[in-house]
């Protein structure tokens, strides 16, 4: 099942900015505690946390 439907039909936009924070807050704790960049990038690939898959553009701020 798509993560951005429901059964009522597509995400509400506050929902979906929640799950695109949820993202970059996770990104920034691995980078963190990585302890290189191909450690980094391997665990971003192995959770599906591919900034390219955000709905909202990364240097936005609420």
């Amino acid at each position: 099942m798509d993560e951005d439907l429901h059964t009522t039909g597509p995400a509400p936009d506050a929902a979906r900015r929640t799950h695109d924070r949820e993202r970059r807050q996770a990104r920034l704790v691995l980078a963190g505690r990585a302890e290189s960049v191909a450690d980094l990038a391997m665990l971003i690939d192995a959770l599906g946390l591919d900034p390219r898959e955000d709905h909202e553009p990364s240097g936005r701020r609420e």
